[in-house]
Order: C-alpha cells, then structure tokens, then sequence
C-alpha cells in the first residue's frame, strides 16, 4: 500500500463504492423478498385491532 495521500484516497474511495454497492445488493434483495407478512393481517385473532365500538345515542 502505498504511503502517499493520493493512495490513501484512491483506496478509500474504492471502499466507499465497494459500500454502496453492498448496500444496492441488499436493498434489491429486500424489495425482492416475497416471505414479508401482508399488511394488514387478515387473521388477527384480537380484539385489540378492530375498530372501536360506536357511541350509543
């Protein structure tokens, strides 16, 4: 590795897209992920989710 500033950046900004492209691969992964839950569940099994009684007149 060469001492000089001018290595020390040229290296650092190979890391820097080794980086953003780690990140891009995972982001395409993500978006591409079919086993993500629905949203919102249609089975819930709770109370607590549904809507809110309506008031008596």
């Amino acid at each position: 590795m060469p001492d000089t500033k001018r290595g020390r950046e040229r290296q650092g900004r190979k890391k820097r897209e080794q980086l953003e492209t780690q990140l891009a691969e995972r982001e395409i992964e993500t978006l591409d992920d079919d086993s993500l839950p629905e949203y919102p569940p249609d089975d819930t099994g709770s109370d607590l989710l549904s809507a809110p009684p309506q008031d008596a007149e």
